[in-house]
């Protein structure tokens, strides 16, 4: 009688768990996670940006420090929603088959390499001492961190399709989403760009001329793909600018106020603002198009390629600015100029400005304008927008 009573109350728990787990609820559940995981990616490169401004800063460093807490929040949240995504991709077959499996399949990836990442750079630090920003350790959990930037991103994009009656919601989570990402390709680039990797045994620090190139090369780039991908999946006026917006105020919060010494140049930093909402602008009018009354199949494809790239092209162009107050230090070590304290920073990039502007505006534009090419030819946008956009082919020019 009790092993009859033992298994019809396993029974009743498969039956239990395979009711909740229906595909409605996996679906819900799966969106719950991509959330979660986008307030990780959030709070983990905020923090990081952060901690490297308290390094500048050279305040007393100890694990529970404010930044340090809001990275590993970040990595929590990241690794609950790894074992989440792993339960549903274990427990729903069908799931598997969704498109934005994927991205629960990159979480799982990234927590596991920020988890070996964590205990191994404990270990160098206890071995070689403090270490800059470019170390091996570094670079792991770097590595882990834009993985799971890319699966957030990945994720919410290709789930929109499977929720429709959600999209809304989905493209509003994306502004974070995508501001996290921006943010943390940017550092990611930073680890072989700037100049602060020289710790007690290792000096990592590349030539000045090749931090230079990877900056100048790279950072206009992520910029131009990041702002236009955002216009075309979102699909809406003032999406790529909120977004912009989100980056420039994790900057400010992470990377200017803690500093007094950088907050003069803060008014003249959010400007920045103006020329993305100009690209926006550019983006979501005709202003290209010398004919109101062509239709879709005829020079109307030529004037929405044209916004892109002109759109591109100033986003490329804007890369020095929005990289301040980091970006800055390159150009400092490039031209021979002194980098002891952030007032130090903050008195070259105001000096080296117009000549800064001037040598790499010609690049950052072409630059720009390959983001745009890359944006449109190779992201791709979810997949009831397209069906939409081919019974109204008009509003898809308009966007």
């Amino acid at each position: 009688m009790s092993d009859y009573n033992s298994h019809d109350k396993s029974n009743n728990k498969r039956n239990i768990t395979r009711h909740f787990l229906s595909d409605s609820r996996a679906l819900d559940l799966s969106l719950v996670t991509l959330i979660l995981a986008t307030a990780g990616a959030f709070l983990q490169i905020g923090g990081t940006s952060w901690d490297v401004t308290s390094h500048l800063l050279q305040l007393p460093e100890t694990f529970f420090t404010p930044s340090h807490m809001v990275l590993y929040l970040g990595v929590g949240l990241l690794t609950i929603a790894a074992g989440i995504g792993g339960i549903l991709l274990l427990r729903k077959r069908e799931l598997r088959k969704k498109s934005f499996a994927i991205a629960f399949e990159l979480f799982v990836i990234g927590s596991a390499i920020a988890l070996v990442a964590g205990p191994s750079d404990f270990l160098w630090h206890q071995t070689f001492g403090i270490d800059g920003l470019l170390s091996p350790t570094h670079l792991i959990l770097a590595t882990a961190m834009l993985i799971n930037s890319v699966a957030v991103v990945l994720g919410l994009n290709r789930i929109t399709e499977y929720l429709p009656s959600s999209a809304r919601k989905i493209k509003l989570v994306m502004i974070p989403a995508l501001s996290a990402l921006w943010l943390t390709a940017t550092w990611y680039v930073y680890l072989f760009a700037l100049p602060l990797s020289q710790g007690q045994h290792f000096n990592f620090n590349l030539h000045p001329i090749l931090q230079l190139a990877i900056a100048t090369i790279v950072l206009p780039l992520i910029g131009s793909i990041i702002y236009l991908t955002t216009s075309r999946i979102i699909g809406r006026f003032g999406a790529a600018t909120a977004v912009t917006a989100v980056l420039i105020g994790m900057n400010v919060f992470a990377n200017i106020i803690p500093s007094n010494a950088l907050m003069p140049f803060l008014p003249w930093y959010v400007l920045i603002l103006l020329p993305a909402m100009a690209a926006d602008v550019v983006l979501n009018k005709k202003i290209f198009s010398f004919n109101k009354n062509e239709d879709y199949k005829g020079n109307s494809i030529i004037a929405s390629e044209k916004r892109l790239l002109a759109a591109g092209a100033i986003i490329g162009s804007l890369f020095y600015v929005i990289g301040y107050p980091m970006l800055p230090i390159t150009f400092s070590e490039f031209l021979g100029l002194p980098f002891n304290s952030m007032k130090d920073l903050l008195t070259n990039f105001e000096n080296t400005l117009p000549l800064v502007l001037a040598g790499t505006f010609i690049p950052a534009v072409f630059l720009g304008i390959t983001g745009a090419i890359i944006s449109l030819k190779k992201i791709k946008e979810p997949r009831q927008e397209k069906e939409h956009q081919q019974h109204n082919p008009s509003k898809r020019v308009e966007r």
